[in-house]
């Protein structure tokens, strides 16, 4: 596969589940009842699209150069999206709503990737396991 091609696919991938985790973070602050404050359509894009093509650009290096490390590696550029969206929702939002957007994206991603490439069962254990999780929260959050 060409090398953009590739990128274009890391690119897209990761704009995918960064999308859907703010909307999915969306729906979950307003559920267990905080304010979860959003800019403007367009500048959530822009903020979605730089993150996301940092996260695929290093990605894809590290996919093309360094294969075997890409378990570790993943770390760096999904911290990188979380001090993004930390940047620049630095007055509106909480501690904990950056590592919120993480956590949602890995779902996404998990699920996304599982279901692609046919491990259904997986994805709705990945999914069980992540409602769980936020089962959790909102009952701890909700307590607060």
């Amino acid at each position: 596969m060409h090398i953009a091609l590739q990128l274009l696919a890391f690119w897209s991938f990761a704009l995918v589940t960064l999308c859907s985790a703010l909307v999915l973070l969306n729906i979950f602050d307003s559920v267990i009842g905080n304010d979860l404050t959003l800019h403007s359509v367009g500048k959530e894009a822009a903020i979605a699209g730089v993150a996301s093509f940092v996260e695929a650009a290093c990605l894809w290096l590290v996919a093309t150069y360094a294969p075997t490390a890409l378990g570790r590696a993943i770390v760096v550029p999904a911290l990188i999206v979380v001090v993004i969206y930390k940047i620049a929702h630095l007055e509106d939002w909480s501690n904990g709503d950056a590592l919120m957007l993480l956590g949602f994206q890995v779902a996404a991603a998990c699920v996304a990737a599982t279901l692609l490439t046919g491990h259904f069962l997986a994805a709705v254990f990945i999914l069980l396991v992540f409602a769980a999780i936020l089962a959790v929260i909102a009952s701890f959050m909700k307590g607060l």
